[in-house]
């Protein structure tokens, strides 16, 4: 992965840690369904959220992440082992995610990633985009860039082949969350983009609890 995802550092680990949304286990329940999978290979697993939302669908969950700091905030599972190595990565694995890794991803490492998925296991592309613009709006804040795609997926690698698509949805829904975890979510957005996260502690929020309106994006594969 990039230079950038693995350039995490400890305090934005740790605004991932205090608070993701809970869009993960949604995005899998409109895939997975009932399904069931002996390895779920997690690239990008970031503190291990999507990891996490795993462990119902696989025997034994990989959450691999090139940013150690990541990897330190993880939540421990008796089926997850997390790394930060990527030669610790199984030789195969029969589901293959991407959760919002995809845009620090490469086609030479996305080639690396996809030979470890079996004939006929499944590939999932998926993130999803919280829409802060109201409140910023509100607060007095400028707008966020607009230059990270959500959507990514396998069309976005025109070389790489042998993939078969299944689905390609994007879903409209929405969250709760308090103000303290609105924070959590403003402090690890500024701080990705390299932008200072004082201006979120000086701003002029108005109430305890936020609704926010987010769209998921999701594809779905199979290995030919």
């Amino acid at each position: 992965m990039s230079q950038h995802s693995s350039a995490y550092n400890s305090s934005e680990s740790n605004h991932y840690r205090a608070y993701r949304p809970p869009l993960h286990k949604l995005i899998l329940s409109r895939i997975l369904k009932d399904r069931h999978f002996e390895i779920a290979l997690d690239i990008g697993c970031g503190v291990g959220t999507s990891s996490l939302t795993l462990v119902p669908y696989a025997k034994r969950v990989i959450g691999y992440d090139p940013s150690q700091a990541m990897i330190e905030k993880t939540t421990p599972h008796p089926t997850i082992t997390y790394t930060s190595l990527i030669g610790e990565l199984p030789n195969s694995c029969d589901l293959l995610c991407f959760f919002g890794s995809l845009e620090y991803i490469d086609a030479r490492e996305l080639e690396k990633y996809t030979q470890k998925l079996v004939k006929g296991g499944q590939l999932i592309c998926c993130d999803f985009e919280v829409d802060y613009q109201p409140i910023l709006e509100k607060i007095g804040l400028e707008p966020m860039r607009a230059d990270y795609k959500h959507s990514k997926n396998l069309t976005d690698y025109p070389n790489h082949k042998g993939f078969k698509e299944h689905l390609r949805q994007v879903e409209p829904t929405s969250f709760n969350c308090s103000i303290e975890q609105l924070k959590s979510l403003l402090y690890a957005e500024f701080e990705n983009m390299g932008e200072s996260t004082k201006v979120i502690d000086s701003a002029p929020f108005e109430r305890e609890n936020y609704e926010l309106k987010a769209f998921l994006y999701y594809t779905t594969y199979t290995k030919l």
